[in-house]
């Protein structure tokens, strides 16, 4: 093999692959760049920038272990959520959007009590007109420690005071556990678990049914952060109220598509789109409408004195309706921190895809280059904003426009 065979095989491997791209959507020109560069490693970044610019790489899970398959429509997902204003929001998206197909809605501890978070969903589904879809109950506290919630943010009914009639549907007898598995069981390959808070339900599922995350298409995981934190200064909520379950998801070997914080944070509403919902003459855009006000005060309150507030959980339903939202997306490898005093629940995230290492010598350690690392997520690292308020606005006020 020559030296810049070599270079390409190592793009193939360390930049590329992760994203598994039809050879269909892209043409890869390789030439003698041993004319242009000296330097394997700007060699490397080039041909990789190179073929990323020449197709569109879309949103799709990453994993160490396993390729990612090409994306099909509609999209099998099982909601695990805690809502919850965004997640009522993220809820409702994806039971309007025929680009999903909604198996499941199970529920677990996060910003109330299971308890109202599972009557919640039932709700939810009955405003949108969709009592086909299973509801189970799921975890009422985390892997380890106390429960966290956030009435503050939500109110104690989770709509942020604006109330719906009693649910009438009927709650599944399964437990969220057993139902994940079924689903999973029944379509191995097929189902994408799109989660919107803490992860327990999830890793309890792993941990009861071992040969379960083979089975598993992708998680969407709304949650964590390459960043900055928002709870403390390096954790996001959900992966802070249950550090210990984010880490069995992300170890699975399941390919994921971390939704971060940097990426919410680039796709935000005001009351003008608030109010635009409320005066639709639609029920779930009034209700989604409402609820947004109660959610505004508490942002321009705490976060944001000019008012925008992010989707959250929407965006990475979003992301899974229309790719393209997402216009940059990058592997990365995460760790989740479940020691640190400070910096408990953090996702830990190497953007580099690479480690250095150290040889001992005698008394010391020698810096001897660095080793690479695999990825096991990918992220948004650039989200269109306006193409997502778009579709939003479009779904939650039934237009059947669709995406642009």
């Amino acid at each position: 093999m020559t030296e810049h065979e070599k270079i390409r095989e190592m793009v193939f491997q360390k930049e590329l692959a992760p994203f598994a791209l039809d050879p269909k959507q892209t043409a890869l020109i390789i030439i003698d760049f041993q004319r242009f560069f000296t330097r394997p490693e700007i060699v490397m970044r080039f041909l990789a920038l190179l073929f990323l610019t020449a197709g569109t790489v879309l949103a799709q899970g990453v994993s160490p272990t396993r390729t990612t398959q090409p994306m099909e429509f509609p999209r099998r997902i099982i909601l695990d959520v805690d809502p919850g204003i965004d997640d009522a929001m993220a809820v409702l998206l994806a039971l309007r959007s025929p680009e999903l197909k909604v198996e499941a809605i199970t529920t677990v501890a996060g910003n109330l009590p299971v308890e109202v978070e599972t009557e919640n969903a039932r709700k939810l589904l009955e405003l949108a007109g969709r009592t086909d879809v299973i509801v189970a109950k799921g975890a009422a506290l985390p892997l380890h420690g106390k429960l966290i919630i956030a009435e503050l943010v939500h109110g104690e009914n989770g709509f942020g005071g604006v109330v719906l009639p009693a649910p009438k549907i009927a709650l599944d007898r399964r437990d969220a556990v057993q139902v994940i598995h079924d689903l999973i069981e029944a379509n191995p390959g097929q189902i994408i678990l799109m989660t919107q808070g803490p992860l327990t339900n999830i890793a309890m599922a792993f941990q009861r049914y071992p040969d379960l995350p083979a089975k598993t298409r992708e998680i969407n995981i709304t949650g964590g952060s390459v960043g900055a934190g928002l709870v403390t200064p390096l954790a996001t909520p959900d992966i802070y109220r249950d550090a210990e379950a984010a880490k069995v998801v992300f170890e699975s070997g399941v390919p994921i598509v971390m939704v971060d914080l940097t990426a919410c944070m680039q796709a935000r509403f005001t009351r003008k789109d608030a109010a635009r919902l409320t005066e639709s003459s639609d029920a779930v855009a009034r209700f989604v409408g409402a609820i947004s006000e109660r959610y505004l005060d508490f942002v321009e309150k705490n976060l944001d004195p000019g008012g925008k507030a992010s989707y959250f959980g929407a965006l990475g339903v979003g992301i899974a309706i229309d790719p393209l939202i997402a216009k940059t997306v990058k592997p990365i490898h995460v760790d989740i921190e479940t020691k640190g005093e400070f910096s408990y629940g953090a996702t830990v995230t190497n953007l580099s895809l690479t480690i250095a290492r150290f040889e001992p010598s005698v008394d010391r350690l020698v810096f001897t280059g660095f080793v690479p690392v695999m990825p096991n997520a990918a992220y948004p690292a650039v989200v269109d904003g306006e193409r997502f308020a778009r579709l939003f606005a479009e779904r939650m006020m039934n237009s059947s426009s669709g995406i642009h």
